[in-house]
């Protein structure tokens, strides 16, 4: 088995700590299409997204949470759904919101980063820390006194730890949410986790910029859905414009 993945995307670290976490021997293989233009990704997937997850047999299955489903189905101890057919939706309404709405809204912060000298920079990076901060007191309140989201760690889990201890250098303080910065403690006392921490802390220690890590070999930024949904929500469609204009921006499955 081989897992197509990336040290810094939160949805092929996503579905690379739940292999691990199930004890599921895998291949990784460090792609970003939109980067490296390596075309056996490309190949792999018709969005040249990853994760992508290839069988012994050589059948694939894309999208982070289609992955983490297969696995729960095929390997499913120890757990990472909760049996509660109640639970088990809310835990992929928290995914979701993860995938969503936290992936769009640390885009903007880091597209804010990206094109500082832009009219928009600093009103798209405030709007990007209160949403974030919003989104953090969500988490905090659906994880109560709980250990973790759940009775056990869960795809939730897996999710949350992707994004909510990036608050800090989006400037934002961990005061406010005691449970989650315990939470984020427990988290990495796990082994799936703390690997992963290691992963992302070596790439962003060999990550020289920020263009560096969004804008590919021909200056063109990888879009997607709620990524641009976000900016033109919060009135930033005038930087979009330039973007599309200026030939800045690629969007999958026409990743060439």
């Amino acid at each position: 088995m081989k897992l197509f993945t990336y040290a810094t995307s939160p949805y092929a670290r996503k579905a690379q700590m739940a292999l691990e976490f199930k004890g599921v021997a895998f291949e990784p293989i460090e792609r970003c299409y939109s980067l490296d233009r390596k075309e056996d990704l490309r190949a792999a997937s018709e969005r040249a997204e990853v994760p992508v997850l290839v069988l012994d047999d050589g059948r694939t299955i894309s999208d982070s949470t289609i992955i983490c489903e297969y696995l729960e189905d095929a390997y499913p101890t120890p757990p990472l759904f909760p049996k509660d057919p109640f639970a088990r939706a809310q835990m992929r309404t928290l995914e979701d919101l993860c995938d969503r709405g936290f992936d769009a809204v640390s885009y903007g912060y880091w597209m804010s980063q990206l094109r500082k000298n832009s009219p928009e920079a600093d009103a798209m990076a405030r709007a990007a820390r209160d949403e974030f901060s919003r989104l953090l007191a969500r988490l905090e309140a659906a994880l109560g006194e709980r250990q973790f989201f759940f009775d056990n760690v869960s795809i939730a889990d897996l999710s949350a730890i992707c994004y909510v201890p990036s608050a800090p250098a989006m400037g934002i303080a961990m005061d406010s949410y005691p449970r989650l910065s315990a939470w984020m403690n427990r988290m990495r006392a796990i082994p799936a986790v703390a690997a992963d921490n290691d992963r992302l802390k070596r790439a962003l220690a060999n990550m020289h910029d920020i263009a560096s890590e969004l804008e590919g070999p021909d200056g063109r930024i990888h879009w997607r859905d709620t990524r641009l949904e976000w900016p033109v929500r919060k009135g930033f469609i005038d930087l979009v414009v330039r973007e599309f204009r200026a030939d800045k921006m690629m969007f999958p499955p026409d990743a060439c």
